[in-house]
């Protein structure tokens, strides 16, 4: 099933109906909101550098990246307050390790800590949580979790820090200005809390950047787009319609199975989406944020609730996502993303109704009437989140479709990371992480097929740190356009992307490539990706990960640059994540994914270091040294040095022969001088090397990884 579309091909509200009647999904498509002949007023146009579409986290570090390049920005905002879903009941960063956090989201999640550990430093949990490994995954005192007003407020202290960032509230995209195939301004409408839409704007400029969760200006456009989910392919073993284990208990299987009946059948289904309710402990059952009553359609049979369930932020507040029996519903998401702003008022209502009848469940028959909503959060909203929380929406098609191949690190990965994208200005590791995406129908539950869960997945253990490269960003048709969170990508792609902390880091790289091309007079498709790169290093943004290379570290910069080239070796065996040796995303084990910058570097590691740093062509003539022969990881490195040094006149690579000249040692675990390092360099570029200030001592990983690096510089 081709799931490419277009506004060519159909109208939003067709696309709506011919899904509904497909699905025998009932559309009101006649409760449609007017407003007012006043409210269709077009403002005058308001021009600015760079005009973003959603307030959301990678809207906010593409003003503040473009910013930063001294560009006017404007960034238009749904809700009334900045920070997308974690300003509305997205309580924690989805970063697995705290090391993957960089650029304006870690700037953000410092200021979270910073703030818990002062103005909050009295709450119970943020003592508690101080005492724990910082590492511990949404630690408070470490800035991973937060309350929805303390995000909002962070945001805009953030965008507030840059007078060229002007922030629009309460206004939503309804279409988009073209001159020729270039996108050159938004328009879109006032949007109150209950949906009324209001007068109409019109924002022009050089570029425009989409990160909203939807990605609508791709309908707009007329920019082609994915939707749903693809079949199975050599690429994606994981596509289509599948019944797995994850998310809940089927008898005698092994961990991470794929089921009977996974017939890998694209459609255009999406997984679930939820309001993320944030809830509040008040300590007694009589708080005046009990719901008195159910709301329309309750039904207790959809939902299960643990009372044993702690606080998790400060003031004693809870985030109530519940995957199969609770705050998540399946059915609506494609509708949602297709729908127009009229239309969503009603997808709206059976998100909320839902999910109050998750709450009204949790303070009736879940045994925790002391747990109601927050008094002190979304007060212009009844207390109530003020977004959907949309998994997914469209996905462009881009230069660059990101594939479950790109991420896993057995397809076509090394069995550590995914692959090598050198054009990569953004990373991401967490797991292929799909919540349901039809079913279950009752609690006693098929472990496949007709009335089983169907299209979650949890591939922890599968997939590795990997590079998204800039191409994802950029449409393949339309120009003056980016997309950093409806990004060129599969369904399952898409479900590792959709964590914050990668959007936010996308979304950098789009507020950078904009900068760029207004900077050189460019299409964005033709800003030189190693800028793009170079000023995302500068922002201390991560490029490749890794665990033990701090933002501030002297050899960050070269560690990136060089990794991004494939001249950093490779991990020990010992590190790999095996049966019984878990490691990785599925464990969380520190020592994985180390760069060690403090360890001795080796002759076998200088090696790739010097060849690939230096992008010196591999040259092979036969297998010469016993001690790194084919198989070793450093052989096709160390046998470029050999041959590269004889054909010099001044031979560059030291090795000792056997007595009859038949054989020869390269020593490839003999630590390496600075002189000899630069000897290396000097003989391979054909050029005095830049000097290294103690060149008799061995060299570090890291010290190494700067040595090559200036020479590039």
């Amino acid at each position: 099933m081709n799931s490419i579309y277009s506004r060519k091909n159909q109208s939003p509200r067709l696309k709506l109906l011919l899904y509904s009647l497909f699905h025998a999904i009932p559309v009101a498509v006649g409760s449609l909101i007017f407003a007012p002949p006043s409210a269709l007023y077009a403002a005058e146009e308001t021009d600015y550098d760079v005009v973003v579409v959603g307030g959301t986290p990678a809207g906010i570090a593409a003003a503040i990246a473009a910013a930063r390049a001294d560009k006017t920005v404007i960034v238009i905002e749904q809700a009334p307050v900045l920070g997308g879903v974690l300003s509305s009941g997205v309580l924690r960063l989805d970063d697995k390790y705290v090391e993957t956090n960089s650029g304006v989201m870690d700037e953000f999640r410092q200021r979270v800590k910073a703030y818990h550990r002062t103005e909050m430093a009295d709450d119970p949990l943020v003592k508690e949580h101080i005492k724990q490994n910082p590492p511990t995954r949404w630690n408070i005192a470490e800035g991973r979790a937060w309350e929805p007003h303390t995000s909002a407020r962070i945001y805009a202290e953030m965008t507030g820090k840059h007078k060229s960032i002007t922030s629009r509230f309460n206004e939503v995209a309804v279409d988009v200005k073209m001159k020729g195939q270039r996108v050159t301004g938004v328009i879109t409408r006032e949007r109150d809390n209950q949906g009324n839409l209001g007068a109409r704007h019109t924002y022009t400029g050089k570029v425009i950047i989409d990160a909203t969760y939807e990605a609508d200006l791709a309908e707009f456009a007329d920019i082609p787009y994915r939707i749903g989910r693809e079949a199975r392919s050599k690429e994606e073993p994981h596509a289509g319609r599948i019944y797995t284990n994850y998310f809940r208990s089927v008898n005698e299987t092994l961990p991470a199975t794929i089921l009977p009946e996974s017939t890998g059948v694209a459609d255009h289904r999406s997984q679930a989406f939820t309001y993320r309710i944030t809830a509040k402990d008040y300590g007694r059952p009589d708080h005046p944020y009990r719901l008195k009553e159910p709301p329309p359609g309750y039904d207790p049979a959809k939902y299960n609730w643990n009372a044993n369930r702690n606080p998790i932020i400060p003031n004693g507040k809870f985030d109530l996502l519940g995957i199969n029996w609770g705050g998540d519903l399946v059915g609506h998401g494609t509708r949602w993303v297709l729908a127009d702003w009229e239309e969503r008022v009603e997808i709206e209502k059976i998100y909320r109704y839902h999910d109050l009848g998750y709450l009204y469940y949790i303070q009736t028959k879940g045994g925790s009437p002391n747990v109601g909503l927050p008094d002190d959060e979304f007060q212009d909203n009844g207390n109530f989140p003020y977004r959907i929380y949309v998994r997914q929406g469209r996905r462009i098609e881009g230069l660059y479709t990101l594939t479950e191949s790109d991420l896993h690190k057995d397809l076509r990965g090394d069995g550590f990371r995914g692959p090598l994208h050198s054009d990569s200005v953004a990373i991401g590791i967490y797991g292929i992480d799909a919540h349901r995406v039809q079913g279950p129908v009752g609690r006693n539950e098929p472990p496949y097929g007709k009335g089983a869960a169907e299209g979650t997945l949890h591939l922890h253990d599968a997939t590795g740190p990997y590079q998204i490269p800039y191409g994802t960003l950029v449409p393949k048709q339309r120009n003056g356009i980016l997309f950093p969170v409806g990004i060129s990508s599969t369904h399952v792609a898409m479900c590792s992307v959709r964590m914050e902390p990668v959007w936010s880091s996308l979304g950098q790289a789009a507020g950078v490539a904009a900068a760029l091309a207004i900077d050189n007079n460019q299409e964005l498709r033709d800003v030189p990706v190693k800028q793009i790169q170079d000023e995302l290093l500068k922002q201390r943004s991560v490029l490749f990960f890794y665990t033990d290379l701090p933002l501030d570290y002297p050899a960050f910069t070269a560690a990136q640059k060089l990794s991004l080239l494939g001249a950093v070796a490779g991990p020990d065996i010992d590190d790999y994540n095996t049966a019984g040796k878990p490691k990785g995303l599925s464990t969380l084990e520190m020592n994985s994914y180390r760069f060690r910058p403090d360890e001795p570097i080796t002759m076998g590691e200088f090696s790739q270091m010097a060849v690939n740093g230096l992008q010196i062509p591999l040259s092979i003539t036969a297998s010469h040294f016993a001690d790194a022969p084919r198989g070793h990881p450093a052989y096709k490195y160390i046998e470029t040095l050999y041959d590269y040094s004889t054909q010099s006149k001044q031979p560059f690579f030291d090795f000792e022969p056997s007595k009859d000249f038949k054989t020869a040692l390269a020593h490839p675990d003999q630590a390496v001088t600075g002189a000899k390092a630069m000897k290396i360099i000097s003989g391979l570029l054909r050029k005095r090397a830049v000097p290294w200030p103690n060149p008799e001592a061995n060299l570090t990983r890291g010290e190494a990884a700067r040595l090559v690096y200036q020479q590039l510089e």
